[in-house]
């Protein structure tokens, strides 16, 4: 039996490389607030904790872009060269993920709260309004954790 802690996210643990208890916390935890706080707070919350998750080389990185960039559709269009996660058609701008990248949930196979990828959201808005220095609005469009196919968010920049 392997109970050592591989590692922690804050206060939540991974225990023998998998996320086992750590996940099912969560779930609980959103559980929790999906039934005690109103849906804007619950966004707001989960929104500024996927703030919080994204990686400063990431966000260097899309600065650079930005800043050698005369408008926003060329920002979009040089960050799509390097992330492949963005999506640019005649319908919109899009983020989408063929598969769930969150390592608090990622490999827990239960449901969760479709609150729960406000996280994402907030990840998102980070990345384009510390690049752009100007709010931009994300909308969920699909889950992985909801039973879609990818996660899908929709990104308005004016």
């Amino acid at each position: 039996m392997q109970n050592a802690i591989s590692f922690g996210i804050g206060n939540v643990l991974f225990v023998g490389g998998r996320f086992g208890l750590g996940a099912k916390w969560v779930v609980n935890l959103l559980d929790a607030l999906d039934r005690e706080v109103d849906e804007e707070t619950r966004v707001k919350v989960l929104e500024s904790c996927g703030r919080k998750c994204i990686g400063e080389g990431f966000l260097k990185k899309a600065e650079a872009i930005a800043e050698k960039s005369k408008s926003t559709e060329e920002f979009l269009e040089g960050l799509g060269k390097v992330w492949k996660h963005l999506s640019i058609s005649k319908d919109g701008v899009f983020v989408v993920y063929e598969q769930c990248y969150c390592p608090l949930v990622k490999d827990y196979e239960g449901k969760v709260s479709p609150s729960f990828c406000n996280c994402s959201a907030g990840w998102i808005k980070q990345l384009f309004e510390t690049a752009l220095k100007k709010p931009v609005k994300v909308e969920k469009i699909s889950t992985i954790k909801q039973g879609n196919k990818q996660c899908k968010f929709k990104i308005t920049t004016g």
